[in-house]
């Protein structure tokens, strides 16, 4: 099995890039938010992967990092979704955004992806719940040295989403602590992220603010 490849970026088409490994171009199907992300043609390259044998043909899968690729993987567990709905789905959302839409039950978010209709994306809510909310979260959009060169406002983005994503975590691992449903807390964290986002507060989205809050849609739900 193939897990990963680090080489050279040799050509880029709508859905595809062929990345060189010791001389061997290697074809990796990727999301629309990879291509938007590559840098030039010659780049220095580093991919996660998925390597599919199918009965007429095998197929490679690429990724900047290990959240999406096992997103991308736990999408295929679902009945319904294939690898091209899969993909589909990490080109329409950023891995924060579906796991704030499954978080949520937010079928219309993730039927956002062309091909995912409404049934297939209430299922992917329901039943990969409990899956992501035992994904660690610190590594959301941490591109792993994507590129050897240097991409400072890449890098200060995922920086800032690395801080919030270790608030979360904080906060989820607080409450658990207190004896929560991991799954619960989860759901209820993520939905108070989403509102101080939208409220473009973020400064203030602390471990401190967060648990009263999310102490008191706890409590709501047990009433």
């Amino acid at each position: 099995m193939i897990a990963s490849l680090s080489g050279t970026l040799k050509s880029i088409s709508k859905s595809e890039i062929v990345l060189e490994v010791n001389s061997v171009g290697y074809l990796l199907n990727v999301s629309s938010k990879v291509i938007s992300s590559l840098g030039n043609i010659g780049s220095k390259l580093n991919m996660f992967t998925d390597l599919q044998v199918k009965d007429d043909k095998i197929v490679m899968y690429g990724f900047f990092n290990q959240i999406d690729q096992t997103i991308f993987k736990l999408l295929q567990s679902v009945q319904g979704v294939g690898p091209k709905a899969a993909l589909s789905i990490l080109s329409a959302l950023t891995v924060e955004e579906l796991i704030l839409a499954i978080s949520s039950g937010d079928k219309a978010m993730i039927s956002r992806a062309e091909g995912v209709g409404s049934k297939v994306a209430g299922r992917i809510a329901t039943e990969l719940l409990e899956k992501v909310s035992n994904l660690n979260l610190i590594n959301i959009d941490k591109k792993s040295d994507v590129f050897e060169s240097s991409q400072e406002n890449l890098n200060l983005v995922n920086e800032t989403n690395h801080i919030d994503n270790q608030v979360v975590e904080d906060a989820i691992s607080a409450l658990v602590n207190l004896g929560y449903n991991r799954s619960e807390v989860f759901s209820i964290v993520m939905k108070i992220k989403k509102e101080f986002t939208l409220k473009h507060e973020s400064k203030d989205f602390t471990v401190g603010n967060i648990i009263p809050l999310a102490l008191n849609a706890l409590t709501q739900v047990t009433k």
